[in-house]
């Protein structure tokens, strides 16, 4: 079994492992191929399968659907810029929730002076438009967020910036993610990797079978310390 408060330092990823903001990012997407007059017919579980691989594995997808977007605009990156603009005005509209588990904890380890350490491929304007509707997320010492770094996941770069902050690269840390890329990042780096993976999320068999730890939610994390 995991032994939870046996580490130096937590690390956690955001999107979809904190805060539940993963189907908000998938009506974004869908939003922005309708204002260039396409219609995305994925099911959430299939946007899953897409997204949390890579940027250039979810573009090249999303571009071998729709080939005729591809030659009416090959910069991806400003198809996603128009996709952010999308999101951001969605997270106006509404506050997002904490995932399942998420409050009981991170109280937990705030209750033990745990150091706790976010890395997400979010930028922080989106980050900070979430944390002024959920208190509980002021209790991680720092937020490297996407301006922090300069290659996102899967690449360990993000949460070795964290490392530094800590102040020791070589802590005995714990990092926790819920999609593959951030996994493949975590793997990549000196931290324990748990899997933060919900029923409806892939996973695939060859990373599964590289983790020891694999949890459907927080709360099931919790039901197994506890």
């Amino acid at each position: 079994m995991l032994h939870l408060l046996d580490f130096d330092g937590y690390f956690f990823d955001f999107d979809g492992l904190l805060a539940s903001t993963e189907k908000i990012h998938f009506h974004a997407y869908k939003l922005m191929l309708l204002n260039h007059g396409y219609s995305l017919p994925w099911d959430f579980t299939t946007y899953c399968s897409f997204a949390h691989q890579s940027t250039s594995f979810f573009a090249n997808s999303i571009y071998e659907l729709f080939p005729d977007l591809q030659k009416k605009e090959p910069d991806w990156m400003l198809l996603r810029e128009q996709k952010q603009k999308i999101y951001l005005d969605l997270l106006d509209k509404e506050p997002v929730d904490l995932m399942p588990g998420v409050e009981r904890f991170l109280d937990l380890l705030a209750t033990h002076n745990k150091p706790m350490y976010v890395v997400t491929n979010a930028p922080k304007i989106q980050v900070e438009k979430i944390r002024r509707h959920q208190p509980v997320l002021n209790c991680f010492r720092a937020w490297v967020t996407r301006e922090y770094y300069k290659h996102p996941k899967p690449s360990p770069e993000g949460y070795l910036k964290a490392l530094q902050m800590l102040g020791n690269p070589m802590c005995k840390g714990v990092g926790f993610e819920d999609s593959v890329k951030g996994v493949q990042a975590l793997l990549h780096s000196p931290l324990e990797p748990v899997w933060i993976c919900p029923e409806e999320y892939p996973k695939p068999p060859e990373l599964s079978s590289a983790l020891k730890w694999i949890y459907p939610s927080f709360e099931k994390l919790l039901a197994d310390f506890l």
